[in-house]
């Protein structure tokens, strides 16, 4: 069960890899961390269940310094989740320095050849308490593997901190934020179960000093551990909208060439003085109204190329700020969107008569369709019947 634990775990995860370009970049510290608690996974299945020596020599030791980095890509996360900033300060980087301590103690095995690695394995094999019978040159084995999960546990608390701090709680008006909220109660709490579950396991392997009597005596603490990483692995197709974050727009939506839309607006802060929020308040969503309106009076939507990222580079707002706005205040997928504006197009062509002189493809080419089909699928959803029904209507 664990192996199948891991491989979903593994392809959820490459998911939210091929959908970063378009979310919160702190969900690159998301990525990582639900990886690396996978291999962490992969690990004990290989020394336990596998049986494999190949795949014990490989996934045993040489992986350890990264499971140092699992608290401090949960607290870069969650901070680049709540600030809608995923970059690091020169500070944060002083949370590296046990994972790279971890990295320098294993260089005795990491060092060594392949048969030396395929004779540990071998004696893992024989009896999985042997997985503490290696050489490190400072820090004792024991001692890693009880690092690993109260160091995690240390920063998911730091966390939990954080989150008070900024005074996130379910009681936001808006949507987003509470689902965020909720998002991030179940990630403090899947990520408690799944560390505490194994620390108490490590604990008692160690009192034990049996692997063995620990896995019967303490199967509530791997139960617990495996329930914690499934649901870890699963959290995120429940919550696919928390890939955009809590896009705070206030920094990226005011700008000096939109003073006199601000006034109108009543807009009078200055603009060194503009603070992130939750809340996205209407006036600023009526500035990026204008903003947009502004932008397509120069038809780029007719450029077959056209889409999120170029659009997210003409105007200077980040792309998930642009996907939560579309999404979640406009209800419409961005493709919808553009899509709609077509097919308006389309009809002002008409309208003025290129109907009669203009074949379908050439209305859909002048459109910015890259295929027939699109055009057709697009035309009939805004429309509720086909380009030619139409064009018969009109007759």
């Amino acid at each position: 069960m664990l192996f199948s634990i891991t491989i979903l775990g593994f392809i959820i995860t490459f998911l939210l890899l091929i959908n970063l370009r378009q979310s919160n970049l702190a969900n690159i510290y998301l990525f990582f961390f639900l990886l690396i608690n996978n291999i962490y996974a992969l690990s004990h299945y290989a020394t336990v269940d596998s049986g494999n020596k190949y795949l014990i020599a490989i996934m045993l030791v040489h992986f350890t310094p990264f499971y140092l980095l699992l608290g401090p890509l949960f607290y870069f996360y969650v901070r680049g989740l709540l600030t809608d900033d995923h970059r690091l300060t020169k500070y944060d980087w002083i949370h590296f320095i046990p994972a790279i301590l971890f990295f320098i103690n294993i260089q005795p095995y990491f060092l060594n050849g392949w048969a030396y690695k395929l004779q540990y394995a071998e004696n893992v094999i024989k009896d999985v308490n042997n997985f503490i019978n290696i050489d490190y040159i400072f820090l004792p084995p024991k001692f890693s593997f009880l690092t690993r999960p109260i160091f995690a546990l240390v920063y998911v608390i730091a966390s939990i901190v954080l989150v008070l701090k900024k005074g996130l709680n379910a009681n936001h008006l808006t949507h987003q934020v509470k689902l965020i909220y909720k998002w991030i109660v179940l990630l403090v709490t899947t990520s408690v179960i799944l560390y505490l579950g194994f620390l108490f396991f490590t604990v008692l392997s160690f009192f034990t000093n049996s692997f063995t009597v620990a896995e019967n005596k303490g199967f509530i603490f791997l139960y617990a551990t495996v329930i914690g990483l499934l649901l870890l692995n699963l959290s995120l197709l429940f919550f696919p909208n928390i890939l955009y974050g809590l896009p705070q727009f206030d920094y990226a939506i005011v700008t000096k060439e939109n003073r006199e839309v601000q006034q109108q607006l009543g807009i009078v802060e200055d603009l060194k003085k503009q603070s992130k929020s939750f809340e996205i308040s209407s006036e600023k969503l009526n500035l990026l109204n204008i903003k947009i309106e502004r932008y397509m009076e120069s038809k780029p939507y007719l450029n077959s190329d056209f889409n999120l990222t170029m659009m997210s580079s003409d105007i200077n707002i980040p792309v998930h700020h642009l996907s939560y706005y579309f999404n979640e205040h406009l209800n419409i997928s961005f493709n919808t969107w553009k899509n709609n504006l077509k097919i308006d197009y389309v009809i002002t062509l008409i309208n003025n008569g290129s109907g009669d002189i203009l074949t379908l493809d050439a209305l859909a080419k002048q459109a910015g369709f890259g295929s027939r089909t699109s055009f057709f699928n697009s035309f009939k959803q805004k429309i509720g019947v086909t380009p030619s029904e139409y064009l018969n209507s009109l007759d």
